[in-house]
């Protein structure tokens, strides 16, 4: 058997579609799955103005249920004379049964009163109605309305449901909307149609120029673009997330090509992109130089051209356009400068103060990290950078909440026309970077610090003033600027220690009282929170979780040190002796690990081999240190291999937990320094067994 249920509604937001799709999916399931029902598949389909389910291979009856229900034990059930306890009593009324109806069930934990009960399945037909009822009633949303003089909670205003078990309908209703056979094609292009079979039902859609799956849709705008609208040496911008939320606003895609005023280009090429993208939801036209042409492509909702929606379209776009060239020139009358005091007035957070207030310590951050890693020859750029990296903030153009998306390059473009240098100028662009997931990061010095000092400013000062992410709350985007410090460090190859960097801007923070928590508790805090950013990065490049664990559970400091221990660590894992030599680095680990070394005194040796070991571990010690110390970790790794054959030979004469306490004491401290060497880089205790 096969079912078919599409609810009909007022569009829906593009945002919701798949999410929608995806959650009423794993709801049928489990309630079919609930309601003992077997199928084969669903698939959904989905438009804007319809959600569709196809599940297939659906079974015409629920499975029979055999269960059995059991009370408590015999020998509790029963008191010796044979009569049915207050306790077995208890449970045959709880079950609403007689006592005639319970029998000795024995199971493998013993014998126990019970009952069997059988229930026979119903038909799926029966259940369907409720069942389909319960599925649109429960469905959530992000938002959600009532409409009419209704109780029902939907995205959007239901319309109609289609539902079919086969050839037949389900029936069911929900506050006056029934359920029936028909449903409706295209909003424009279609009509209502009855259907008396499903298959029927996917080529009327179809015929009424409503494209279901989605997939399709998107594969007919990538098409169609492709063969209707490009010309010789052109190519369309088509950004994912923009074809994504296109593919979900229409029903069947028709794309049309409009054209837009040449002046407008004076306008940098970004700021009118981003008008047509996230305003207009238009794809741009460049050249094979990605420059950008006066034209742009929309997909209209609908089978044919239309020179009234392109027309349309082009009139918004001018007027959207126009504003952009207005905010952009009344821009460029005032160099950027002029914007710092502005910041004055806009809040950054409200026990942080203002954007002004967040530049100055910014500035302060960036001088500690010039010092830090002797960039004195380009200090003057990298302050000027931060100073200016927030100035387009109270711009005409992106104080207007119009192209907030351009941030960051707005203040680039302003610094070059205020006669900034190039290194200032994308700078200031650079230091938002990465973005997201995958973005880009800063290429120089200018914007890899002022990126670093910016994220470090307001990860410390939220968590300062108690504002810290928790669950799916991260109003300040503190995760996202963690990695973002973690990628760019790594990137950049800068030995910054993370330690040092955050107690100085809890000390610039403290120094300008708007600490509110304890500054060693927010340290760790914040320590803790860097550590487990750095283990997604590394688990990213695909090095073993236990191994960087075992590092960072050490140090989380120097993280392109940090990156080189583990990367050492990796390729030592694919060599057999150190691999075989794992298991007694573990046990010398184990056997010292609640012991507090005391000392090791040579007069409690009662054998040569704790002698030889002696003087092993002094020579060891100094050797491995010197690695350490000078980051040769390849040579401290293999130091360690050589204290196998040692080690093994002290445990096979030596009995370390001797039942003299100044012997044991004295041998539990020999091990115990061993121990210290071999954490000096990484615990390898947390390094899993292969």
């Amino acid at each position: 058997m096969r079912l078919l249920f599409e609810l009909g509604m007022e569009e829906l937001p593009a945002r919701f579609l798949r999410d929608t799709l995806k959650n009423l999916k794993n709801s049928l399931t489990e309630k079919l799955q609930k309601e003992r029902i077997e199928f084969e598949n669903i698939k959904t389909y989905g438009t804007p103005r319809r959600l569709i389910l196809d599940v297939t291979g659906i079974s015409a009856m629920q499975k029979d249920l055999n269960t059995v229900n059991l009370g408590p034990a015999k020998n509790i059930a029963y008191d010796e004379n044979g009569e049915i306890s207050k306790a077995g009593l208890g449970f045959v009324k709880s079950q609403g049964l007689k006592i005639a109806e319970i029998e000795i069930i024995k199971t493998a934990k013993g014998e126990y009163i019970g009952f069997r009960k059988f229930v026979k399945g119903k038909g799926t037909k029966e259940l369907l109605p409720e069942l389909l009822k319960s599925l649109v009633l429960e469905t959530e949303f992000p938002k959600s309305m009532r409409w009419s003089n209704k109780k029902i909670r939907f995205a959007r205003p239901i319309q109609w449901f289609l539902a079919m078990l086969d050839d037949e309908i389900v029936k069911f209703e929900i506050e006056g909307i029934v359920s029936s056979n028909k449903s409706k094609g295209h909003r424009f292009f279609g009509k209502e149609f009855e259907i008396s079979t499903i298959d029927e039902y996917f080529k009327k859609i179809r015929e009424n120029n409503v494209i279901i799956d989605i997939d399709e849709r998107k594969e007919m705008i990538k098409n169609s673009i492709e063969k209707c609208c490009i010309k010789d040496k052109e190519k369309v911008l088509i950004e994912s997330a923009l074809l994504e939320e296109v593919t979900n606003l229409v029903e069947y895609p028709f794309p049309i090509v409009g054209t837009f005023n040449s002046d407008f280009l004076e306008v940098p090429q970004e700021v009118l992109i981003i008008s047509m993208e996230v305003h207009q939801r238009y794809f741009p036209i460049l050249d094979i130089n990605n420059k950008l042409l006066p034209k742009f492509i929309v997909i209209r909702n609908g089978i044919e051209d239309s020179s009234e929606v392109r027309k349309g379209n082009e009139k918004v776009l001018a007027a959207r356009l126009a504003d952009a060239r207005f905010f952009y020139q009344e821009d460029l009358k005032n160099p950027l400068e002029n914007n710092i005091n502005k910041l004055k007035t806009v809040v950054f957070q409200k026990d942080l103060g203002t954007i002004y207030n967040k530049i100055e310590r910014m500035e302060k951050i960036a001088r500690f990290l010039i010092g830090k890693l002797e960039l004195e020859n380009y200090a003057k750029t990298i302050i000027r950078t931060v100073h200016l990296a927030k100035a387009d903030l109270v711009s005409n153009m992106i104080g207007e909440k119009e192209f907030t998306k351009l941030q960051g390059f707005m203040g680039a473009d302003y610094a070059i026309k205020s006669g900034e240098g190039i290194r200032v100028s994308k700078g200031i662009e650079e230091h938002y970077y990465p973005r997201y997931t995958g973005d880009r990061l800063p290429s120089d010095i200018e914007g890899t610090i002022t990126g670093i000092v910016d994220r470090i400013d307001t990860l410390v000062g939220c968590f300062g003033v108690g504002v810290i992410p928790s669950g799916s709350k991260d109003p300040f985007a503190l995760r996202r600027a963690a990695l973002g410090i973690v990628n760019i460090i790594l990137n950049s190859k800068l030995r910054i220690s993370l330690k040092e960097l955050v107690n100085e801007t809890l000390n610039i923070l403290g120094s300008d009282n708007v600490l509110k928590r304890n500054k060693d508790e927010v340290f760790k805090e914040i320590i803790d929170f860097f550590e487990q950013r750095a283990i997604n990065i590394f688990s990213d490049m695909k090095y073993s979780k236990d191994v960087i664990n075992s590092v960072l559970s050490v140090s989380c400091d120097d993280l392109v040190d940090e990156k080189e221990k583990i990367n050492t660590l990796s390729v030592f894992l694919n060599n057999q002796d150190f691999i075989s030599f794992l298991p007694t680095l573990k046990r010398v680990e184990n056997i010292s690990k609640d012991f507090i070394q005391i000392s090791v005194d040579p007069s409690h040796f009662e054998k040569d081999i704790e002698k030889m070991l002696w003087k092993f571990t002094e020579e060891l010690k100094y050797r491995a240190s010197a690695f350490v110390k000078e980051a040769e970790y390849t040579d401290y790794f293999n130091e360690i291999i050589k204290s196998k054959s040692i080690i093994d030979r002290y445990f096979e004469r030596v009995m370390v937990m001797a039942d003299n306490e100044g012997v044991r004491n004295n041998r539990l401290s020999q091990i115990k320094i061993l121990a210290n060497i071999f954490a000096t880089v990484a615990n390898l205790n947390l390094i899993e067994d292969k």
